[in-house]
C-alpha cells in the first residue's frame, strides 16, 4: 500500500455553546463518514485530549496527498452540509482545519502493522523562520527522532509541513500563531514523557538550541478515541 503523503488535521472544541455528546454524534455519524467518501481520504482518527487543555478534540485524516484536501470532490462537500451541520458549526468554539504535506515517516523496525495507530500521541507544532529552517530540519532528522525512539513505548513519528489553514467557525483570533511544522509522535503508553529516555531526548544541547531559536512551540497530548474507516 502506498504511503499517505498528506494529512488533514482538525482541532475541535464544542464548549460552551454545544455539548460534547452533540459534537461527537455529528462528527462520528455524519461529518467524518462524508469526508471518507472522497477518493484519497483513507481514514479518520479521532483523539481526545489527555492534558486538560483545549481544544479537547483532534481528528487526523490520512490522505493520499495534500492536494486531496483541495480537490473539487472535497470542496463539493460544503454544498452537501446538512441543516444540523450548518446550525452546529457556528456554535462551536473551534473547528480549526489544517492541510499538511508529509516530510518524513519513521517507525519502530519491529512494529507490527496492527499496532498502529498508536493509543497516545504527542502533537508538536513549531513556528520556524527561514533563517532557522535548515538547522531545524537537520536536528529533527539527524538527532531528535532517533533520540525520542529510545523511549520504550514509542512507535512512530510523522513530520509535516503546513500547506493551508482555516478556522471554519469564523471565530478568528488574530493573536494565534500559525505554526508551519507539525510532528505527530505515537506511543502505546501515556507515561512516555516521564521516562528517562524521553527526558534525555528533549534535553540535549542541540534540542535546547532549537527551542531557543524557533519562534513558537505548541505541544499537546491526546489519546485515541475512535478510528473511522471508509465504508
Amino acid at each position: 500500500m502506498a504511503e499517505d503523503l498528506g494529512l488533514l488535521f482538525v482541532f475541535g472544541e464544542p464548549a460552551p455553546d454545544a455539548t460534547e455528546d452533540e459534537f461527537n454524534d455529528w462528527y462520528d455519524n455524519e461529518h467524518a463518514p462524508l469526508r471518507l467518501t472522497v477518493e484519497g481520504f483513507h481514514n479518520a482518527l479521532r483523539y481526545k485530549a489527555t492534558d486538560s487543555q483545549t481544544p479537547s478534540w483532534l481528528t487526523l485524516y490520512d490522505l493520499a496527498s495534500a492536494s486531496v484536501a483541495k480537490s473539487e470532490p472535497y470542496k463539493a462537500l460544503a454544498a452537501k452540509a446538512s441543516a444540523r451541520e450548518k446550525a452546529l458549526v457556528p456554535r462551536l468554539a473551534t473547528l480549526d482545519r489544517r492541510i499538511y504535506e508529509l516530510i518524513s515517516t519513521r517507525s519502530r523496525p519491529d512494529l507490527p502493522a496492527t499496532a498502529l495507530p498508536g493509543k497516545y500521541i504527542l502533537v508538536v507544532c513549531m513556528l520556524v523562520s527561514p533563517a532557522v529552517d535548515e538547522d531545524f530540519n537537520k536536528w529533527y532528522e539527524e538527532e531528535h527522532i532517533d533520540a525520542i525512539a529510545k523511549t520504550l513505548s514509542w512507535q512512530r513519528c510523522r513530520r509535516y509541513k503546513l500547506v493551508d489553514r482555516v478556522e471554519l467557525t469564523g471565530k478568528i483570533d488574530p493573536a494565534k500563531k500559525i505554526h508551519n511544522y507539525l510532528a505527530v509522535h505515537e506511543f502505546d503508553s501515556n507515561d512516555y514523557n516521564t521516562t528517562p529516555e524521553f527526558i534525555a531526548a528533549v534535553s540535549t544541547p542541540w534540542s535546547k538550541k532549537i527551542r531557543e531559536s524557533v519562534d513558537d512551540r505548541y505541544l499537546r497530548n491526546f489519546g485515541l478515541y475512535k478510528t473511522i474507516q471508509k465504508s
